[in-house]
């Protein structure tokens, strides 16, 4: 029954994926990519908050303090953050690219500092760190699917699906598809989310105080930020909120996801909205907490999987289908929408930008079709040979592309912002952020790796701009956002 629920709904949603690509302007990139800028209220939410309700927080969230306990969570508490910085720098990054015509985040380092160069190798870097960011969501996706479904459908043939899915329709309808589907995803994780988080906690120990304090009794210092490991600390826990916050909207996808808004109200408006989403964020800790009681010893990377676990444990099996309909279109949108810009900003800014100024735009989209299967083969690749911890995966894409938070945010802002320190402080980030990956540690002075990185390019790049004020950056378009 389970199976069946799954197959039906994600074949469902597939036509809606394939359908929309009526909505889309053929042969316009910005069409495809960002659905010419057209997106109302309804449709920017569902595309903005896909962050929240994916398989990162759906099964991150509860694997995580299964596994690390207090650790995990600030996967609980970043996008608040992110949502309140927001609101002050994302509409004015709006009406900037409205006011340019930019279509990709890349677009925006190209055209603010004036050189195509440096939006190709922005544009490669940003594709890197959100291979990880897909990687996440295809082992979710696999996971969900695999164990629902009581491993009539394995997780790397679930992998496998959706390649084929997402490939098929964000090849077809770009952006359209993803935005549609967006509907139906958020509806079902919502339904998922409550039905699970709030029941089955209730199930076994009748309320929520319980679960904790059993936890509690059970596990001593788990739910306590005492030093017990260097990222068990306040110190760490409050600067990974706030670098995470930072990083959320950093995403080449989240900022297309951005432009696709119809009007910079639009924008402005849903970052004061989007908080609500947070709210049912605790529902999968508390199963997190409710599964180290029910099912305990699951180790490794098989704690993403302990929601699931629990799921089919407790619920009959057409709700464990829907649950895991719901848990696979989450990964599905983010994955598409991550796709998408990483092979929109391979072709229009790498191919076209970089190695063939004059290929049309009809030229540029077929590039763009073709990198999604490029992109989708390779982490695919990734997920496949190298699996891992869903919540750490998180933290090392936003580690990365939180070192572009100089460049757009004080970019836009700050006129005298210079383009050689910019460059230098964004290299020495990164440098920072890939010592950090190589040597698997995400903690640097006690605090969050990627904020310290952070600090330090932001140093730079201040620094470099006050000294050197007549090697400052072209500044094209933005005296309408700042003073001298």
């Amino acid at each position: 029954m389970a199976t069946a629920v799954i197959v039906v709904i994600l074949a469902v949603c597939a036509f809606i994926g394939v359908n929309a690509r009526r909505r889309a302007v053929k042969g316009d990139l910005a069409s495809w990519s960002i659905g010419g800028r057209s997106f109302g209220v309804l449709l920017f939410w569902v595309l903005a908050a896909g962050e929240i309700y994916s398989t990162a927080t759906f099964l991150g969230a509860s694997g995580g303090v299964y596994s690390l306990g207090d650790i995990a969570l600030w996967t609980t508490g970043y996008g608040t953050v992110a949502f309140a910085l927001a609101y002050l720098y994302l509409p004015p990054l709006w009406r900037y690219a409205k006011d340019h015509g930019l279509v990709t985040q890349a677009d925006y380092f190209t055209h603010r500092f004036g050189s195509r160069w440096i939006g190709a190798a922005f544009g490669v870097v940003g594709v890197v760190f959100m291979v990880p960011y897909i990687e996440v969501q295809l082992l979710g996706f696999g996971q969900i699917v695999s164990v629902t479904s009581g491993g009539a459908l394995p997780a790397n043939a679930s992998m496998l699906v959706a390649f084929a899915v997402v490939a098929v329709f964000v090849y077809l309808a770009g952006i359209h598809s993803t935005a549609r589907i967006s509907v139906v995803k958020d509806a079902l994780m919502i339904i998922a989310i409550v039905v699970v988080g709030v029941w089955i906690p209730l199930h076994y120990f009748g309320s929520y105080a319980t679960v904790v304090d059993q936890v509690i009794d059970r596990y001593p210092g788990l739910l306590a930020l005492n030093g017990s490991s260097p990222r068990a600390t306040p110190l760490w826990m409050m600067t990974t909120l706030v670098g995470s916050g930072l990083a959320f909207f950093m995403f080449p996808h989240s900022t297309a996801a951005i432009f696709s808004a119809k009007s910079e109200e639009t924008v402005r408006r849903n970052t004061i909205y989007l908080p609500f989403y947070n709210i049912l964020l605790f529902l999968p800790v508390l199963v997190g907490l409710t599964a180290l009681l029910v099912i305990p010893g699951v180790t490794g990377s098989d704690t993403n999987g302990v929601l699931l676990a629990l799921t089919v444990k407790t619920l009959p099996a057409w709700l464990v289908g829907v649950v895991g309909a719901a848990g696979a279109l989450a990964a599905i949108v983010p994955v598409s929408l991550l796709v998408l810009q990483s092979a929109t900003q391979l072709s229009k800014n790498v191919y076209k930008d970089a190695m063939k100024p004059d290929a049309t735009q009809a030229q540029v989209l077929t590039v763009s079709r073709v990198m999604v299967i490029v992109v989708m083969a390779v982490s695919l690749l990734v997920a496949l040979l190298a699996p891992a911890i869903l919540v750490n995966l998180l933290q090392v894409g936003q580690t990365g592309v939180s070192q572009f938070v100089p460049a757009i945010v004080l970019g836009l802002f700050w006129k005298r912002l210079d383009t050689a320190s910019m460059i230098a402080g964004a290299a020495v980030g990164l440098a920072i952020v890939t010592w950090s990956v190589l040597t698997e540690s995400l903690v640097l002075l006690g605090c969050n790796v990627g904020l310290v990185a952070l600090v330090v390019n932001l140093a730079i790049a201040v620094g470099g701009s006050l000294i050197h004020p007549a090697r400052r950056s072209p500044s094209r378009g933005i005296d309408a956002f700042t003073a001298a």
